[in-house]
């Protein structure tokens, strides 16, 4: 199996995932846990400082989605908060899986409404708020019809995408990491209907310089395997071409990088929006041939598009709560996924 030509590991990092055979390195524990053993070669971002601010960058985003239930009571849930060149935004969503309905809310701030610690983990907006130490997160937010208020626990290994936690990206650079298992209790408030709940969350953590010019179109996922793998996978379509690939976290917390066949070719389930005659897929065949892999993710319900989220860029996209059904290394597998598409895919 080969790196994506597109991923620029500096070369003393390239010879060692090459001789891994694209295994890559367990994140570093967080204090009092035992570190999964495994190869070792430099990453590129460090937690957990890096969960604050970095002044330095043009665009940086918190990005945290959840899969919760009460009593049966499905629900996932999305809340972002990000800063597009000074400009600070929050994405909420909601989305009922049981009753089909969807809630969300953007709301872009002044700069002086806003504060985002360069210390530690802690961004305060009007509208919602992160904070805290990795194993005990605090995550509110408020939108017309609902709020939110969860107790995120890191429970697992980091996943760096990429391999390192810096890709280029968008004719620059992007650090990235992901917590993909961040046990969750708190409560849900949808309708009037006080919800208490519990689950499991993600956090996607970018920031750095790029050019959204350069960008025509993507699919990102964020797959949980129950019991098994998570993926972080990407299906870009920029000026350089098309990019796919996804990182996958192992269980022991070992990593690996693997080419994916590209998402439009079996994706189906075009839904319009009425709201902005935004097209986007809700149906998805993911094709990994190097790990034995199949899965089928489907968006419920179809309706899931988050408008005017990223000023100057684009009027919207689509956060979609999933369920994951297929095959993984010759065996039956089931899951969760977050599933985010930018530009038209019809």
């Amino acid at each position: 199996m080969r790196i994506p030509r597109w991923i620029k590991i500096p070369v003393p990092v390239a010879a060692v995932v090459l001789l891994a055979g694209l295994t890559l390195p367990a994140a570093a524990a967080p204090a009092g846990r035992p570190a999964t053993a495994g190869p070792v070669f430099p990453a590129f971002v460090h937690l957990p400082a890096d969960q604050a601010r970095h002044s330095g960058a043009m665009f940086e985003w918190w990005y945290t989605v959840g899969h919760v239930s009460a009593h049966g009571h499905r629900f996932g849930y999305e809340v972002t908060l990000s800063d597009s060149a000074g400009v600070p935004s929050a994405n909420i969503a909601i989305t009922d899986q049981t009753t089909g309905r969807y809630y969300q809310h953007v709301a872009v701030y002044q700069p002086a409404q806003v504060s985002m610690s360069t210390q530690r983990l802690d961004v305060r907006m009007p509208s919602a708020m992160l904070s805290g130490p990795m194993g005990s997160m605090s995550l509110t937010a408020t939108l017309p019809g609902g709020a939110i208020s969860m107790r995120l626990r890191d429970a697992g290994s980091a996943l760096y995408p990429g391999g390192t936690g810096l890709i280029p990206f968008l004719s620059g650079q992007s650090y990235y990491y992901s917590l993909p298992s961040l046990a969750t209790t708190g409560t849900l408030t949808v309708a009037g209907q006080r919800y208490r709940v519990s689950g499991q969350s993600w956090l996607d953590r970018q920031w750095g310089t790029w050019d959204w010019a350069k960008l025509d179109k993507w699919t990102w996922m964020a797959i949980q395997l129950r019991g098994g793998e998570q993926l972080n996978l990407w299906d870009m379509y920029g000026a350089d071409g098309e990019t796919r690939y996804a990182t996958v976290l192992y269980p022991d917390g070992h990593q690996s990088i693997v080419p994916v066949i590209p998402l439009a070719r079996d994706a189906s389930g075009i839904w319009t929006s009425p709201a902005t005659g935004q097209q986007y897929r809700t149906h998805w065949i993911v094709r990994i041939p190097g790990l034995g892999t199949q899965l089928d993710v489907r968006a419920f319900p179809r309706q899931q598009e988050v408008m005017a989220s990223f000023p100057g860029v684009t009027p919207s996209l689509f956060e979609g709560a999933a369920t994951v059904t297929g095959m993984a290394g010759g065996r039956p597998v089931s899951g969760q996924a977050y599933v985010e598409q930018l530009g038209h895919w019809n």
